[in-house]
């Protein structure tokens, strides 16, 4: 004798899709956060060559010292970026 499973199959429960809208959307300002720390480091040493270049070091030595450690924490948040074509 044979039975036969005549249930409707459940939708995936609203945890479950709560769940993956969150990672979606975590993952998605990662990327966005990734994408801008590899963007800003580009243009960064320019900035800081121009800083020396003008003599600013001389007068605000802290602003040159945050933008050389700003460039280098962009650097290293933004190294895995990887820009879709």
């Amino acid at each position: 004798m044979s039975t036969s499973d005549f249930s409707i199959p459940r939708p995936p429960a609203a945890e479950s899709n709560l769940q993956s809208l969150l990672a979606m959307v975590v993952e998605t300002i990662l990327s966005v956060f990734q994408g801008v720390a590899f963007w800003a480091s580009i243009p960064l040493p320019v900035v800081i060559a121009g800083t020396l270049a003008t003599n600013v070091v001389a007068a605000e030595p802290l602003l040159v010292s945050g933008l050389v450690v700003l460039n280098i924490v962009c650097a290293v948040l933004g190294h895995n970026y990887s820009p879709s074509a």
